[in-house]
């Protein structure tokens, strides 16, 4: 519930920004708007995560995003899931366009366990804890399909950037991971599990549902 408290605090801040932008190339309509991601329901990689967001447009052509979110405690493979993320844009609006340029920063911290069995073990259970710490910056390029139902769009976005990933876990070293009796196949799950620091090309897509609140 923490996000939720963050997401509050931050659309007050956000309103403060929108009230005062007030100039007359901002229209009396779409400066702020509630969001959510849908698609963030369906991550079957990091587990199922329920985001709320808002957005702010500072000028003709800019605006301030934000969501925030936390995970349903088990989802797949993943079991006593914790944690949340945030993420944050600045987006600039092509001019005559429904395109935008947006750069983001977005950062998760998670931890959560995987139930599995060693293949000279098979009917001793095993238990892997792990945490992440996950910094991403992302360039993205969006398209917004506007005046849904009056006042609702949808921004489809896709991107590229780096994540930095800080992950720590009960597994002493990577050959532990092959030696699983469910999961040691998974190229997946392989990545979702094994400790380190490492800096990866990250691949951003996705979609979210707006709604103009003013």
């Amino acid at each position: 519930m923490k996000q939720f408290r963050y997401i509050l605090v931050i659309t007050a801040f956000f309103l403060g920004f929108s009230k005062t932008a007030s100039a007359d190339s901002i229209p009396k309509q779409g400066r702020m708007a509630l969001q959510i991601a849908p698609l963030s329901l369906l991550d079957f990689y990091n587990g199922s995560c329920y985001k709320l967001g808002t957005e702010v447009r500072l000028s003709k052509s800019l605006y301030l995003s934000l969501d925030a979110g936390s995970y349903f405690p088990n989802f797949n493979s993943l079991k006593n899931v914790k944690g949340g993320n945030l993420d944050f844009r600045i987006k600039y609006r092509l001019p005559s366009s429904n395109s935008l340029i947006s750069m983001g920063y977005f950062y998760k911290k998670q931890s959560f366990e995987y139930h599995d069995a060693y293949e000279e073990q098979p009917d001793v259970p095993i238990t892997v804890y792990t945490r992440k710490n996950i910094h991403c910056f992302n360039i993205n390029y969006e398209y917004r399909v506007a005046q849904l139902f009056r006042k609702g769009y949808i921004d489809v976005f896709a991107g590229l950037g780096l994540r930095f990933r800080n992950v720590k876990s009960s597994f002493e070293t990577h050959h532990d991971f092959d030696k699983l009796v469910e999961g040691g196949d998974s190229q997946t799950l392989y990545f979702v599990l094994i400790p380190g620091e490492t800096t990866w090309l990250n691949l951003n897509f996705g979609l979210r549902f707006g709604f103009y609140l003013f």
